[in-house]
């Protein structure tokens, strides 16, 4: 059983940097595009929100979660981030965890190496999660997003909404 444990948590490192390495290569990709097209801008490359949302499963079952949530973008397409996330209830747990995202249009996809820190102790964990963004006037925006959490050998699912703004 230990030897599936090591496996798996092999497997999802490799995964990781593997969806770094191809977003980090997309990125590029689309700068360049955007250079050669003049579509570049230093408009809204920061955005700041507040994340609320629930979790389900693993050690935080069913409990709610309020965080926020930093992005810079570095190209037109890539984006670095920051996230400090609490899960309230018999969890009471932090989650801090760095984004390496890539959007196409209005969906980003992300994956965030980081933290678990709680009853358990410090834990490593891998966040893989995607969301939708709905612009509103004045830079503002609703994203719902659905990630997921490995940590510890457990999935743990945290689904929500970042409100933001542009800047």
């Amino acid at each position: 059983m230990e030897d599936l444990v090591i496996i798996a948590k092999n497997v999802r490192k490799f995964v990781t940097v593997l969806f770094v390495a191809v977003i980090s290569i997309s990125g590029g990709i689309a700068q360049a595009e955007e250079t050669a097209h003049g579509h570049g801008s230093d408009q809204h490359k920061n955005i700041a929100g507040i994340f609320a949302g629930v979790t389900h499963g693993g050690r935080r079952k069913n409990a709610g979660a309020l965080g926020l949530e930093y992005a810079r973008h570095i190209t037109g397409n890539f984006s670095i981030g920051a996230v400090a996330e609490y899960t309230a209830g018999d969890a009471d747990v932090w989650v801090f965890a760095v984004p390496f995202a890539y959007t196409v249009g209005h969906w980003k996809m992300y994956v965030a190496p980081g933290i678990e820190d709680g009853h358990h102790g410090k834990e490593d964990l891998v966040r893989f999660g995607v969301e939708r963004a709905f612009e509103m006037s004045g830079g503002w925006e609703i994203a719902p997003q659905i990630n997921v959490d490995f940590v510890d050998g457990e999935d743990v699912w945290v689904i929500g909404a970042v409100f933001a703004r542009k800047f």
